[in-house]
């Protein structure tokens, strides 16, 4: 039997019969027998659908894939987000709370006990996040969003006619990046799609190795918006920053013009190069990779230390030499603006950061002065050459009143980090009263209009203008301190002069307004958003500031430690357990090798493998000591 069907012709049915596809076996048979050999020895009825099912798609998705599939038509777009951990921080907010009350109580026993109950609100296992598609009008809705916020960020441009499809074919990494700081109001989505841009990130550039000015551009637009001001400490935004800097080299945009003999398999050159020279928008991305790193290093001192390599000096070099030729049809416009108000931010800086000799106190002041009527000359000049439709933009305005914070707060070390040390290397020298008047003109006219906005103004707010207003709180709380030491000021007289703590309650009352936490909760917020925490820090400050002005007494010595010291949550550790809520922390977002989606039973008490290099350096900050 066996010998005659070894002989036996087989021929392969293009149809397998029902049984052979139920036991995905090969339907072989007879010829003219009509039936399979599977189903001759097994007695049963052989049977072949006469119209063959359709094929199933095989294609599966490439390790680093973005998940936006190119689509032919605008209803075949979506973008798989995966199934993540939703971090649960309401036992942080409770000691955030109870750490409030020990510090600010009144004697309130009342308040005392209310916070006994504080740490058993959110014991529960973190929220799962399941598994969704972004619809073509979802992403359409975050893409309008992005367009509302894309002037205070001007050096990636999206064309006006540029949709969802056509930006998922043309620059897919960009358009994730768009949409993940488009999403940033909707914590959750958010936070999907920061977990899929980051895991994207790691398995094309850092693993594969691929470079094009699709993953600047969407690098450059994912720090834009990173919310670094709510968590100082955070490194991730500084890591990013190195890596848009290696991209740019990698690029070839430190150069004059594009090396054409440099040839590599992972480069891409697909709208880098027009012609003989860089494209318009590789030269905007250029631009803006300056402004980022360099605004970095000016509003964000105190975490640079270990992770920030220095800047390409290619930027300031070429832009010393040749600017206008550098930024070419970009000179008279926002984005030429923004990077001339820059390079005057660190020119400041570098002037007023050198070592200071021990010289005649005059001499010194004469310096200052000198100093302070430069910057000012070149404010002066920057404002009699900047077209008044670029300098009546918000972003512009708010940069422009910042600069003149900074003129006069940078030689009085208002900007150093940390204040008491540079009055103690200046020997407590004393200050002029002109400039502290100057500056504290300055701090109220930036307050002031930075209180006239919409509230849906700061919704647009990047990186820098929160960084702006971290200084400004800065330069004007020591501001305070110093000008009640050099007029013999009362904590009345203080608080009537330097409207501070009008100024926090407003930002508080808005910043409210902007959150999507309810105004009034009884229980601690369990999805805040960066604007409630922004709150609770400048709510920290006003607090703290009440404090320490309430304790003012007439003529206190420049070096005395109510001029010199205070309670600034932003660098206070025991507060490090609720900044930054939004920062995404599955291990797994970093994973080149699958989908992205985590294991649900695996990751809940899964601890980061420490051979994961992201894994490591973006461990969970709810557990950080």
């Amino acid at each position: 039997m066996s010998e005659n069907l070894a002989n036996t012709p087989k021929l392969r049915n293009a149809k397998a019969c029902e049984a052979c596809r139920a036991s995905k076996s090969r339907c072989v048979y007879k010829s003219q027998a009509g039936i399979c050999q599977k189903c001759e020895q097994n007695g049963t009825q052989c049977i072949v659908r006469t119209k063959a099912r359709p094929m199933r798609s095989r294609a599966s998705r490439p390790s680093g894939s973005t998940g936006v599939n190119p689509a032919t038509s605008n209803s075949d777009f979506s973008l798989s987000l995966p199934t993540v951990h939703s971090p649960d921080i309401s036992k942080d907010i409770a000691a955030l709370q109870q750490h409030h009350m020990s510090v600010f109580a009144d004697g309130d026993e009342d308040g005392a006990e209310s916070t006994g109950d504080s740490p058993q609100h959110g014991n529960g296992e973190p929220t799962v996040v399941e598994k969704r598609k972004v619809t073509l009008k979802q992403a359409e809705e975050l893409l309008a969003k992005y367009r509302e916020k894309a002037s205070f960020f001007p050096f990636v441009k999206v064309p006006p006619d540029a949709t969802v499809p056509s930006l998922s074919r043309s620059s897919p990494f960009l358009l994730l990046a768009i949409l993940a700081s488009a999403s940033i109001q909707d914590r959750l989505l958010h936070h999907q799609i920061d977990h899929e841009f980051r895991r994207v990130l790691s398995s094309k550039v850092l693993l594969q190795g691929q470079r094009s000015l699709d993953f600047l551009q969407g690098l450059m637009v994912y720090i834009a918006w990173y919310p670094a001001h709510v968590n100082p400490r955070d490194t991730t935004s500084f890591m990013y920053m190195n890596l848009a800097i290696s991209l740019l080299v990698d690029l070839g945009l430190d150069k004059e013009t594009p090396d054409t003999i440099k040839a590599d398999a992972a480069v891409t050159s697909t709208d880098l190069i027009d012609g003989d020279h860089f494209s318009a928008a590789a030269r905007r991305t250029f631009l803006g990779c300056y402004y980022m790193s360099s605004a970095a290093d000016a509003l964000f001192p105190s975490i640079k230390r270990g992770f920030r390599k220095p800047n390409n000096r290619d930027y300031r070099d070429r832009l010393d030499k040749d600017s206008e030729g550098v930024m070419q049809e970009e000179f008279l416009t926002e984005i030429g603006s923004t990077v001339k108000l820059q390079r005057l931010v660190e020119q400041i800086g570098d002037v007023n950061c050198l070592p200071r000799v021990a010289i005649d106190p005059r001499m010194e002041a004469l310096n200052d002065e000198v100093n302070i009527q430069m910057f000012l000359g070149n404010l002066q000049e920057w404002q009699k050459s900047t077209p008044d439709t670029v300098r009546n933009q918000v972003s512009v305005i708010l940069a422009e009143r910042f600069m003149e914070i900074l003129v006069y707060s940078q030689p009085l070390g208002f900007c150093r980090m940390p204040y008491k040390d540079f009055l103690r290397d200046t020997g407590y020298r004393p200050m002029n009263l002109t400039h502290l008047t100057s500056c504290l003109t300055a701090c109220k006219k930036y307050f002031d209009y930075l209180l006239s906005l919409p509230e849906s103004t700061y919704l647009k707010f990047t990186t820098v203008h929160w960084g702006y207003l971290v200084h400004a709180v800065v330069a004007m709380s020591r501001l305070s301190f110093a000008m009640a030491a050099k007029l013999n000021w009362n904590a009345e007289t203080a608080r009537s002069q330097v409207p501070l703590v009008m100024y926090l309650d407003c930002l508080c009352y808005r910043f409210q307004i902007v959150s999507s936490v309810p105004v009034r909760t009884s229980e601690p917020a369990k999805q805040a958003d960066v604007y409630h925490v922004f709150q609770m820090i400048l709510g920290s400050v006003k607090k703290s500031y009440e404090k320490r002005i309430s304790k003012l007494a007439p003529e206190p010595p420049i070096g005395h430690p109510l001029a010199t010291t205070g309670h600034c949550p932003m660098m206070d550790y025991s507060l490090n357990l609720y900044f930054d809520p939004l920062a995404s922390m599955d291990p797994s977002s970093f994973d080149p090798s699958g989908s992205g989606t985590p294991s649900i039973e695996s990751t809940a008490s899964a601890a980061p493998l420490y051979h994961d290099l992201w894994a490591t350096m973006t461990g969970s900050w709810a557990e950080e000591t």
